[in-house]
């Protein structure tokens, strides 16, 4: 299929398309005589897991790596790095929970006194 065609069956732009394939994350089979991109008829498939993948966080050099030639999944390499995107995920939350905890505590703090109450005396947060 040519790129207008993958494009209306995946709902990416042309663009979009032609920069998954600079990034290496997708790959014409072949080119018609006047030049025009062919796509196998797994090219949406293989665009609905690049674009799931980017929306759980995997970075495009991650995608990249987890693409095997055929076009499917590394079963062994997305375990390992859904593991390490999982590590991260947990550390951001577990940094949220302190700010967030931080925030609660400083409103807290201020909600006892008046409007006048200097605000440097209340930002001594840990």
């Amino acid at each position: 299929m040519k790129i207008g065609e993958l494009s209306r069956l995946s709902g990416l732009s042309a663009s979009a398309i032609r920069f998954y394939e600079e990034q290496g994350l997708l790959a014409p089979i072949s080119r018609t005589a006047a030049g025009y991109r062919q796509y196998a008829d797994n090219a949406t498939h293989r665009l609905r897991l690049i674009q799931a993948s980017k929306q759980l966080g995997f970075s495009l050099d991650t995608i990249r790596g987890l693409l095997a030639e055929n076009g499917k999944c590394s079963i062994a390499k997305t375990r390992q790095q859904t593991q390490i995107l999982l590590g991260e995920v947990e550390a951001k939350q577990a940094e949220l929970a302190k700010q967030h905890q931080a925030l609660l505590d400083l409103r807290a703090m201020l909600d006892g006194h008046g409007v006048s109450a200097p605000c440097r005396d209340h930002f001594t947060l840990s």
